[in-house]
């Protein structure tokens, strides 16, 4: 009896082991599949990755000393960075990581920062431009002649350092 449950842990933490990492196929099981890229191309493309998971890999260059809610990982050599909000995983990074790897997947999320400007070049009073994403906001910004600023940054969903 005792050798049969032993059997059923053992047969149930092999199954658990298993699928601790498979995130990342259940994403594509699920129509998001995971997107491998470095800092460099997330960087010169956000708007393409926006609001899809990505994997990517680097240095930790800097955490929050403040309130530890956010990093940045450097593309190793280069002098490029993106910022990553830790979200549930606040706490579990603090400055002793810094110039740890880090292999990462999250969700990235892209804002136009000077939407204000679009308000302030409104031609008519009822024109409030409340954009829903970030590319309706620059193709409203586009038709007014404005550029758009777009910072971008990685909602964690999990990682793995050495």
């Amino acid at each position: 009896m005792t050798g049969k449950i032993t059997g059923m842990l053992a047969i149930f933490l092999l199954l658990t082991a298993c699928t601790s990492g498979t995130g990342e196929r259940q994403q594509a099981a699920a129509g998001n599949p995971l997107i491998e890229a470095s800092i460099s191309e997330l960087l010169a493309n956000p708007l393409d990755y926006d609001t899809r998971t990505v994997k990517i890999e680097g240095v930790i260059s800097h955490v929050c000393r403040h309130s530890g809610d956010k990093m940045r990982v450097m593309q190793e050599g280069s002098d490029l960075s993106v910022q990553v909000m830790l979200g549930e995983f606040t706490g579990q990074f603090d400055t002793e990581s810094e110039g740890l790897w880090v292999a990462l997947s999250g969700t990235v999320v892209t804002e136009v920062t000077n939407i204000d400007e679009l308000h302030s070049h409104s031609h008519d009073d009822d024109d409030d431009h409340d954009c829903s994403s970030t590319l309706e906001a620059i193709e409203a910004m586009k038709a007014r002649g404005l550029d758009a600023n777009i910072r971008t940054h990685i909602a964690l969903h999990q990682y793995e350092t050495r």
